[in-house]
């Protein structure tokens, strides 16, 4: 009996001592001048999530927030010891009101904070070829399924209806160019004169904004 008792105390013992000593290296590891660094670069430089933003059955795309994982950015610098910015390592934090949710809501715009737009053309289009020659993304419209087409059997936004912010035509381009701004989705028409195309492209890298894949343009994901 006695050596049963003192068998279960050595047992005890040890499982205390494991205990005690993780909590040490822990507590250690967590207060190390590196440590420290991330965990104040974290309290300074997390960002806040951006919501959708929802208009009766339509909806804006919002923005996911970012926060630094602390964990995964130190072991990325433990083995130097040495503090790096480009080693800091970033978790997404999807907003509380999200795309996502509300698959039932028609995508009117992207997220103006991206500072994009994004065109749109049938593949009836009889510019198509001069779009390559310019070297500028468009993304394929099928309007006939309300959804987006990056090739002949793939639809995108198959759950999604997707209207265009403003749709360009040779009728009413100069009534409307100064509509188009960030976070517009263009559709054009198949006709519209290359002049337009020019004026166009021109009036959009006037105000600095990039033209994206629908998908990439819609996406809430945050990557830096």
């Amino acid at each position: 009996m006695k050596n049963l008792v003192k068998i279960s105390s050595i047992i005890v013992l040890m499982i205390f001592s494991f205990y005690y000593t993780e909590k040490i290296a822990l507590y250690a590891q967590n207060n190390t001048p590196l440590k420290k660094e991330i965990i104040v670069f974290k309290e300074n430089n997390n960002i806040s999530s951006l919501n959708a933003t929802i208009n009766g059955s339509e909806i804006v795309p919002g923005i996911n927030g970012l926060t630094v994982d602390v964990e995964k950015s130190y072991n990325t610098m433990k083995t130097y010891n040495t503090f790096r910015e480009s080693n800091i390592v970033y978790e997404e934090v999807k907003p509380s009101i999200s795309l996502a949710d509300y698959p039932e809501k028609t995508i009117v715009s992207g997220n103006s904070q991206k500072k994009a737009v994004t065109i749109l053309i049938s593949n009836k289009n009889i510019n198509v070829n001069y779009f390559k020659e310019l070297n500028v993304n468009y993304t394929y419209l099928n309007e006939t399924k309300f959804c987006i087409v990056l090739d002949e059997d793939f639809c995108y936004f198959s759950k999604q209806k997707v209207k265009p912010t403003i749709i360009l035509n040779n009728s009413n381009f100069i009534k409307y160019i100064n509509d188009v701004k960030s976070g517009s989705i263009i559709y054009i028409d198949d006709d519209l004169d290359k002049i337009y195309i020019d004026v166009l492209i021109k009036h959009i890298k006037f105000y600095n904004l990039n033209i994206l894949k629908l998908d990439t343009h819609l996406s809430e994901s945050n990557h830096i």
